[in-house]
């Protein structure tokens, strides 16, 4: 797999998770809601999405579904397209119907007593659609995955030039603004702090280099470089006075490397060029072309920025305000006349239908969905990657998403830096290292890598209310 197709699935992965967590923090960070069976959400979002798409008559499958619905909307333009829209919004609304029905009999209780049995019903049912064939297939899972505009897909506009100028220029820019966003953040490291930072990365690219050489003392001599790299790196941020900018420049230089230089180096400077223009696949057909997980991308993208402004709407709002006045103490809006527990109701509702959503991104994506994707660990992801960002706030899921997924996936990369028989050592050092991660955050930064998010008050400076 080329590194731009390593980046698209990738960047698709922290898209769907981004709006899964989005529907975790509208839960657990504005409104206090501790929900530990928050994948089961996810989970219906997938299977509901799938089936209602589904034409009838798949093979292998035994299940309830079939409904092909964007089948029978296909005479329409982008039938097809409207239709498998139509079939998320039906997978959000059993989701947040579901959650009702969940949630009217567990949200009188609180903190751990809500988290214990929020688990314990997606457990329940999580096992109902892995033991029951006739529901979902159980255990066989879905492999008729419509995919929505599949047959436009590779997409071309003509010639080579047309598309590089259309489809890769668009890539550029992204990874310029990136760049500059990076570079405006980490500007005020002090020198000393940089000349670490680096160091610590180029120790850290040398260790991994003599790791590839094997041998046991090799292997150890390689792993004493990177310790002394990580070293470097733990002294640059000592001398900043923070983590936050040091470790930013490490994990700039570290992608720069990664996905730039060392292509150049090790293949050709025209797999930089296809790094560069990643939304772009100049190798698809005689003239390159859009591929479809490129598109799938986007259509995260655009699902995660929708859900991202509902949900800045929604916190900003003076329905967010009462949202985040339960989560600090659910008796004061009670006194103040302000209906509590239907407003958990409602929270829990929104952000199992953001989940569902997730849900069913996450099954056309892969092409193909079964009862182990969706275990428990998945909210605990979750929660951490919302924990890394900063609870209750937006952005902060999102950089924690990024951060998270990157570590999980990235590091899997670790397996070509280290011989065969020490691939379950690294499985377990990934782990670690993400640990490692929020025990660091957790220490230094309680609140998370951005905190809390301000919000709008409703007050204006000179004490006049603005609802």
């Amino acid at each position: 797999m080329a590194l731009s197709d390593f980046l698209v699935s990738l960047l698709t992965v922290v898209g769907v998770y981004t709006l899964f967590g989005l529907g975790l923090n509208v839960k657990y960070g504005f409104t206090g809601l501790v929900d530990f069976g928050h994948v089961l959400y996810f989970m219906i979002g997938a299977y509901v999405t799938v089936v209602v798409a589904m034409p009838s008559g798949a093979a292998d499958y035994a299940g309830i579904g079939g409904f092909a619905l964007p089948e029978l909307l296909s005479a329409l333009p982008l039938g097809g397209f409207i239709g498998w829209l139509l079939a998320v919004a039906v997978a959000m609304t059993a989701a947040a119907l579901l959650s009702l029905l969940v949630g009217v009999p567990t949200l009188r209780l609180r903190e751990d007593y809500l988290a214990i049995t929020a688990l314990g019903v997606a457990t329940i049912l999580h096992s109902v659609v892995n033991d029951e064939e006739w529901l979902f297939n159980g255990p066989f899972g879905v492999r008729e995955v419509y995919q929505p505009l599949g047959g436009a897909f590779p997409l071309s506009l003509g010639s080579f030039t047309v598309n590089l100028v259309v489809f890769g220029l668009p890539s550029v820019l992204a990874l310029g603004y990136v760049a500059y966003r990076v570079v405006r953040y980490v500007r005020p490291v002090s020198r000393d702090a940089a000349l670490f930072t680096v160091a610590g990365v180029v120790l850290t690219v040398v260790g991994f280099g003599v790791t590839t050489l094997g041998g046991g003392a090799v292997v150890a001599a390689g792993a004493a470089v990177i310790a002394a790299g990580v070293y470097a790196v733990s002294r640059g941020v000592r001398v900043a006075g923070g983590f936050g900018r040091p470790l930013a420049l490490f994990a700039a230089l570290v992608f720069a490397l990664w996905y730039l230089v060392m292509p150049a180096v090790t293949d050709s400077p025209a797999a930089v060029v296809v790094n560069l223009v990643w939304l772009f696949d100049p190798t698809t057909g005689a003239n390159g072309a859009v591929t479809y997980s490129r598109f799938i991308l986007l259509l995260t993208g655009a699902f995660v920025a929708l859900a991202y402004l509902w949900c800045e709407r929604t916190v900003n709002s003076p329905y967010g305000r009462v949202l985040r006045s339960i989560r600090e103490d659910e008796d004061v809006p009670e006194a103040l006349g302000k209906p509590t527990f239907k407003y958990k109701v409602h929270s829990m509702m929104f952000g199992s239908a953001l989940a569902a959503a997730a849900g069913g991104l996450w099954a056309t994506h892969i092409g193909f969905i079964d009862p182990g994707q969706f275990t428990s660990s998945i909210t605990f992801f979750a929660f951490t990657a919302v924990i890394i960002g900063g609870t209750a706030n937006n952005k902060g899921v999102i950089l924690g998403t990024a951060v998270f997924w990157t570590l999980r996936t990235g590091t899997r990369f670790l397996d070509d830096y280290f011989p065969a028989e020490y691939a379950t050592q690294l499985a377990a050092l990934r782990v670690m290292l993400i640990g490692a991660l929020l025990i660091v955050i957790l220490y230094y930064r309680s609140e998370g890598l951005l905190g809390e998010q301000t919000y709008d008050t409703g007050v204006s400076p000179r004490g006049e209310s603005s609802d």
